[in-house]
């Protein structure tokens, strides 16, 4: 290649004329440049450099195979494995974004392949991007062979859409291969639980303590299902179980306070309030029920401000639907 230096008096000029060039080389080029040195990349290079931790540039020898020959397998199995761990680093920093953009490049260069599909749609599925997930595991499904795993994630994002039906079909399936996964059992209660097919929900959430009783959610459930059918007794006593494992569980805290509330213990309602919405500052019914509370109690002005706030949360959260304090855990 010969780079033509218009002015070598001008140093500047001719550095920013390199770095044009630099920058305007592409893969292709790169590739083209190692050929005429006779050390193209291969993927034993990839794999050599991944085994050392560097991922970044393992992916780099792994494209670098992949332009010289787009179906070899061992280059595509590596392109696939530096991707996912440069996603994970992404993903454990907190950049989401750049984690996606990792597994959609990979996907551009290894269309098809399952397990990269699937770590897709999970991260998609925890950005809330639940339509990408969905298709991504859809097409997961159809290009890899069955996996409980997949199964679950699927049970979770049509869970996450409210398609219910398909939800609880793959839940089932997935219960039909590990019976005993108390985080399935969980899972299929909140399907039946937002299906309002109660006692289904219970019988679920009852299999999940059995299997795993050292938990919280289970019992927060049955709670927020004893609330809804204003069995306000056996409520408080499943948020008591909940804040036994975790005190700073604000929905316990805000179920317990609005159980006391319907029963006109003002005094105890404020005080499981008040901890909620210092454990749970961002849900609206905390500052709800504290309000209603506080204006019981006299304190008019403490209430109206809480109840503003809690109207101004409920009309933010519309355009995202409604926040729920915790979700239902990965599969065991």
């Amino acid at each position: 290649m010969t780079v033509k230096i218009e002015s070598a008096r001008n140093p500047f000029k001719v550095m920013k004329r390199i770095f044009q060039i630099v920058t305007c080389l592409s893969l292709a080029h790169l590739v083209a440049l190692a050929l005429i040195a006779q050390t193209p990349a291969t993927p034993d290079d990839g794999q050599a450099l991944l085994s050392a931790g560097k991922a970044a540039e393992a992916r780099a020898a792994f494209e670098a195979a992949l332009t010289l020959n787009p179906g070899d397998t061992a280059a595509q199995a590596g392109e696939v494995q530096a991707s996912e761990s440069i996603a994970l680093q992404a993903r454990a920093g907190g950049q989401m974004d750049d984690a996606l953009r990792t597994l959609l490049h990979a996907k551009e260069l290894v269309p098809g392949n399952g397990r990269l599909l699937y770590d897709l749609g999970i991260l998609e599925d925890e950005m809330r991007l639940f339509h990408d997930a969905d298709e991504s595991l859809a097409q997961a499904e159809k290009a890899m062979p069955p996996d409980p795993k997949l199964l679950y994630a699927i049970a979770r994002v049509k869970m996450d859409l409210g398609q219910l039906a398909p939800a609880e079909e793959k839940m089932l399936a997935y219960l039909a291969v590990r019976p005993d996964d108390a985080s399935a059992h969980f899972g299929l209660g909140r399907i039946y639980q937002i299906g309002l097919k109660f006692d289904k929900a219970k019988s679920e959430f009852a299999r999940s303590i059995e299997l795993k009783p050292v938990q919280t959610e289970a019992y927060y459930e049955l709670g927020d299902i004893a609330l809804k059918q204003a069995d306000l007794g056996q409520a408080i006593e499943q948020f008591n179980k909940t804040l036994a494992r975790n005190p700073q569980h604000g929905g316990a805290l805000e179920g317990a306070g609005e159980a006391d509330f319907k029963l006109k213990k003002y005094d105890e309602a404020k005080g499981f309030l008040q901890r909620a919405v210092a454990a749970a500052p961002d849900y609206p019914p905390c500052h709800y029920y504290l309000g209603l509370t506080l204006a019981r109690l006299g304190q008019k002005e403490e209430s109206q401000r809480e109840l503003e706030t809690a109207s101004k949360m409920s009309e933010q959260q519309n355009s995202t639907g409604p926040m729920r304090i915790q979700q239902p855990a990965a599969p065991q």
